[in-house]
């Protein structure tokens, strides 16, 4: 109790949230255990309510102390040898009980049986002076049974301790901890666009899955705002209050790929977080996880989100590994940049399981938060408008260069060449080192096959066609030269689920966010493994023999040369993919090009006959349109064509297109 008889005249307000109400009679044990347990309590980040240090003269209070007890999430009932002469300990042990809120009971000097028998037990003294004090008998039938109802908890006996109130004190604070909701925001972005409808459609996600335990995905490729997506939805159920316990666990970006590695140093930490989230416990060995997990469900529905899971079912199953026995109503919220690894959580737990796509923003979305980090407004100022537009069309949606390269222009507004430098920011944004890092990690954990396939729809085969692609692939599943991709479809699959690529709804074309496509082709040249889209450095391969035996894609479409030797490719013998500029020349014996050609295109060809020494054994695509002599020549010698190709499909079981016309 907060006070004895003789302190009920004293006056204070509360004077912040109290969290834990400790109801004890004063005289008792208020300058011994109960004051060293409250300052216990305050040590572990607790918010005791203590008469003598709680309350601040101005109002009743006794007024003070039920708006303490009304806002406690937790109540300590110390019960000693005297607590129930005291009136005030007893009408607060009613309220307490009547609460519905956890009540944690100590037994101080006193055996929970003698709080059953009021009538001839310890307190039956107690009340005999209630009675002769005029105290009404649904008064005291009200303090019997709240005294009853305390003793069926199960509590701490001072007597079980051997009397050592240091280790009394350190159990209650535990229980407490234990009971203590941890349920506090995480931080979030201060301009947050698009993230209400996306988070209602996730929260409806969640209370459509039923009664039982449940998990939603969140997946996207890197930078589009999964995290910040899963802290709006975390933070609505804080406020709502739907979980008892609940945990925010981020699992952060390592340049090392090796998960053993990673583990020992952010696993442990995070198990100790959850631990202590959810159950207020802190254990000094990882042996021990496992069978503290499990009590878990003894809380009640609890929320866990885990964000940024990369590599497979290892991550998720080190913080959370019974799902199953999680409390019904429990749900978990898992974001990554790869689907797999979300279809294995779910599909192995074999619970109630939603997936959300994350996807970029439209247009306007980008403007407003674009906007918002360039000119702290939902608009651009008038005269920014135009280059503003440019600006935001150049991040394709995607949240975090929209965010960074707003911010690197707030302050550029009166230079002279700001307009340009404006426009440059576009470009500067592709080696910006925050969003190049985040695209480039996901890159740099991809499988050699992926990397591989990655960089050849980056640089060779974005917009194009998917089976086109394939047939490419499969022709160099034995190709020791580059490496090849021995399970195409295997591949692509996994960099669909990685969300680096994406196929159009009809699965006929690839389509891959411009950043990504510019970190490919960045990487594909310094490797010097792909001279493309007719920049400089196409035609400097040609021109200055910087081609190598690395060199497996070349494409000169747009290039100023129109008249080439066959001798300028020979410092590429390992080519793969040749384009040509429509309607160029090349003179020579096409024996000293590539024999390891896969795709050929060569439109508005002037020859009238097939370039001399051309071999197509290899050729999955061959694109001679716009060639009129050579469709006339198809016409006439079709025959002889026909089984030509006809002889390389049955060979190497690809599909052919041939692409004539006129």
């Amino acid at each position: 109790m907060i006070m004895n008889d003789c302190e009920a005249s004293t006056s204070g307000a509360v004077t912040e949230n109290f969290d834990v109400f400790l109801n004890h009679r004063g005289p008792d044990v208020k300058a011994t255990f109960v004051a060293h347990l409250e300052d216990a309590l305050r040590c572990a980040g607790f918010r005791p309510f203590l008469d003598a240090r709680s309350l601040m003269k101005g109002n009743p209070a006794l007024k003070s102390i039920d708006q303490a007890l009304d806002a406690a999430k937790v109540h300590v009932a110390v019960v000693s040898k005297r607590y129930a002469e005291s009136k005030y300990c007893l009408n607060e042990l009613v309220a307490m009980m009547r609460s519905g809120k956890p009540v944690i009971p100590v037994f101080y000097d006193v055996e929970p049986v003698g709080l059953r028998w009021v009538e001839n037990g310890s307190f039956a003294e107690a009340f005999l002076k209630h009675k002769s004090k005029g105290r009404t008998q649904k008064k005291l039938q009200e303090w019997t049974d709240a005294l009853r109802a305390l003793a069926d908890i199960t509590g701490f006996c001072l007597a079980d301790f051997k009397r050592d109130e240091a280790k009394l004190k350190r159990e209650v604070v535990n229980q407490v901890a234990r009971l203590l909701p941890s349920n506090d925001p995480v931080d979030v972005e201060p301009y947050r666009v698009g993230l209400q409808r996306r988070a209602q459609a996730c929260i409806q996600m969640t209370e459509d899955m039923g009664a039982g335990t449940g998990i939603l995905g969140l997946v996207g490729m890197g930078g589009v705002g999964k995290s910040t997506l899963a802290r709006e939805i975390y933070n609505h159920f804080v406020a709502e209050k739907n979980f008892l316990n609940m945990t925010f666990l981020e699992i952060h970006r390592d340049s090392s790929t090796s998960g053993v590695e990673v583990r020992s140093t952010w696993v442990r930490e995070l198990q100790k977080q959850l631990l202590w989230d959810l159950l207020r416990v802190q254990t000094s060995t990882s042996n021990d996880y496992s069978s503290w997990f499990r009590k878990i469900a003894s809380v009640g529905p609890v929320l866990i989100v885990v964000d940024n899971v990369y590599i497979k079912l290892n991550q998720f199953e080190a913080l959370v590994p019974f799902v199953s026995d999680l409390h019904p109503g429990s749900r978990i919220i898992v974001t990554s940049r790869d689907r797999s690894v979300f279809n294995n959580v779910a599909g192995r737990t074999k619970l109630e399981h939603c997936l959300y796509d994350v996807s970029t923003l439209g247009v306007e979305e980008s403007n407003m938060l674009f906007n918002w980090h360039a000119f702290q407004a939902d608009e651009a100022l008038e005269e920014f408008k135009g280059v503003a537009k440019d600006v935001v069309k150049g991040c394709g949606g995607l949240p975090l260069a929209l965010k960074v390269i707003g911010s690197s222009l707030f302050d550029v507004r009166s230079d002279e060449d700001t307009e340009a430098i404006w426009l440059e920011a576009v470009h500067a944004l592709r080696q910006n080192p925050d969003v190049k890092g985040v695209l480039k990690w996901s890159y740099d954990h991809l499988s050699k096959p992926e990397k591989h396939m990655f960089l050849d729809i980056a640089c060779l085969f974005c917009n194009r066609g998917v089976e086109e692609a394939l047939a490419y692939w499969s022709s160099c599943q034995d190709c020791t030269l580059c490496g090849g991709v021995q399970t195409p479809r295997t591949s692509l699959r996994s960099l669909t689920n990685k969300n680096l690529v994406s196929v159009d709804c009809g699965r006929t074309t690839f389509k891959v966010h411009d950043l990504l496509i510019d970190l490919g082709q960045e990487i594909g040249k310094k490797a010097k493994k792909y001279f493309v889209n007719g920049s400089a450095g196409a035609e400097a391969s040609i021109m200055k023999k910087q081609g190598t035996i690395k060199t497996l894609a070349l494409s000169l479409v747009g290039s100023r040369k129109r008249k080439f030797e066959v001798e300028d490719f020979a410092s590429m013998p390992n080519l793969h993919f040749l384009e040509l500029p429509d309607g160029c020349v090349v003179d020579g014996d096409f024996r000293c090009i590539s024999t390891k050609i896969r795709w050929l295109r060569w439109r508005g060809i002037v020859l009238d006959c097939i370039p001399l020494g051309l071999d197509v054994s290899y050729l999955t695509s061959l694109d001679f349109s716009m060639s009129t002599n050579l469709a006339s020549l198809w016409t006439e010698s079709q025959g002889m064509l026909k089984v030509c190709f006809f002889k390389t499909l049955v060979l190497h079981d690809y599909k052919f297109q041939l692409v004539v016309d006129k």
